[in-house]
């Protein structure tokens, strides 16, 4: 679930054990496997690895990246001011919605998500960006 300003939630495994929820800057990962659950505020350089503005708001991303044609099916954004991320790496699927990202940060470290079968929905599960742990999981946040 992706959704403009800045919320999204997926959630990896089947049944889904993990995860993870962004609203704003808040971050709450859930580990069902662990038994874990983390809130995590982001810093600027942080929230500078989440490039989902070029999925959410295409018109801001090109005043932040450059953008460059990769083929038929790909976009290819830089950073025009240099932070967390150095590369963003976009293949279009035949719906015409992304069916990969890949994020690349200036240490060389690549993170890739795949995404499949999309399609419109009122919002994530019960409503909630960040996903509610069961009564026998306590989440633990950032110290202030």
């Amino acid at each position: 679930w992706v959704a403009w300003p800045d919320k999204a939630l997926f959630a990896t495994g089947d049944p889904a054990v993990r995860w993870m929820g962004l609203s704003g800057r808040l971050v709450r990962l859930l580990d069902f496997e662990n038994l874990s659950c983390d809130d995590h505020r982001l810093t600027a350089e942080e929230w500078e690895r989440i490039p989902l503005i070029a999925v959410l708001d295409p018109k801001a991303a090109m005043a932040q990246f450059s953008i460059v044609a990769d083929g038929e099916r790909g976009l290819i954004l830089i950073p025009r001011e240099a932070g967390g991320v150095s590369r963003v790496n976009i293949t279009i699927g035949e719906n015409g919605l992304p069916a990969r990202v890949v994020v690349s940060d200036p240490q060389g470290a690549v993170s890739t998500f795949d995404f499949t079968d999309w399609e419109a929905a009122d919002g994530p599960p019960e409503g909630q960006w960040l996903p509610a742990p069961p009564d026998e999981i306590i989440c633990i946040s950032d110290p202030d």
